[in-house]
């Protein structure tokens, strides 16, 4: 996938693939699901790829996938709750974080695709999260790195060239968000001075928390939500601003929630069925 010549080149990670006949029919589930890891293993088998390539030792996506059932990140019935990734890689001394809380999904003009070549021009790997298109039919994360000038791709579905080389445009309209995985050691890429610190993170979580509420699309959300937004609507627990652009209430739910809200959610959820 060429974009422009390019500073760093990253070293190649690992390559797992989620389907490979060693695992692929081996569980990745939680009570009340048959899932499997060749079905919906493809955050823990991405992590895998690049925990083990930076840690210079095996982990497979068994163990990936071991450690996010363990610690509560097998969603129901889906795929892989979005908190899994940092927990995971700090699990091993591995600063990664997600880049933006804004949906870039069908928006290939987003300054978070910019802003996600950056950190690979300076060493770092990403995993996307793809939506429908290209790389799949619902939601599926891949990793991202960044190499004679061009931005590679492991999927842990698939070595198909579309799949590992698509176009930059395709691909811009497709991710919907992006982890980053400091691997600037590994790539020799590191620079004291510009180094992660507890300053710097701060500031760069508030500029993403002001870029999320500037871009947030108001009522973007997934089907497997359907029913719950459903219930919570008809009994008016929630209530929907001013129409949005498309003329609907704004409930705006990918928007994140305070405690305080939360407890005026879970306030009114009592008065409406008379808990209090």
């Amino acid at each position: 996938m060429s974009v422009c010549p390019g500073s760093a080149m990253n070293k190649q990670p690992v390559s797992y693939l989620q389907t490979d006949k060693r695992w692929k029919d081996k569980p990745y589930q939680v009570k009340g699901e048959t899932a499997t890891i060749g079905g919906s293993g493809c955050g823990p088998t991405a992590a895998a790829m690049l925990i083990e390539t930076l840690i210079g030792r095996t982990f497979t996506p068994v163990d990936a996938c071991k450690w996010s059932v363990d610690h509560g990140y097998k969603a129901l019935n889906a795929g892989t709750y979005y908190g899994y990734f940092a927990p995971q890689f700090a699990a091993f001394g591995i600063k990664c974080w997600q880049l933006s809380w804004t949906n870039a999904y069908h928006n290939p003009r987003s300054k978070i695709h910019d802003q996600a070549l950056a950190y690979l021009k300076e060493g770092y790997y990403l995993i996307a999260l793809m939506k429908k298109g290209n790389w799949t039919g619902g939601g599926h994360f891949i990793v991202v790195w960044w190499a004679d000038g061009k931005i590679r791709i492991n999927d842990p579905a698939s070595t198909k060239d579309r799949r590992l080389n698509g176009d930059v445009e395709t691909f811009r309209n497709e991710c919907a968000y992006y982890w980053v995985v400091d691997a600037r050691a590994h790539n020799g890429t590191t620079d004291k001075e510009e180094e992660m610190d507890q300053e710097k993170f701060n500031r760069m979580v508030v500029t993403a928390m002001q870029q999320y509420r500037q871009e947030l699309r108001d009522n973007d959300c997934g089907d497997w939500s359907r029913a719950a937004r459903k219930f919570v609507t008809e009994q008016g627990i929630f209530a929907g601003g001013d129409p949005g652009p498309d003329g609907q209430p704004n409930y705006m739910w990918e928007d994140l929630l305070t405690r305080e809200q939360a407890a005026q959610l879970l306030y009114a959820f009592a008065q409406r069925f008379g808990l209090a």
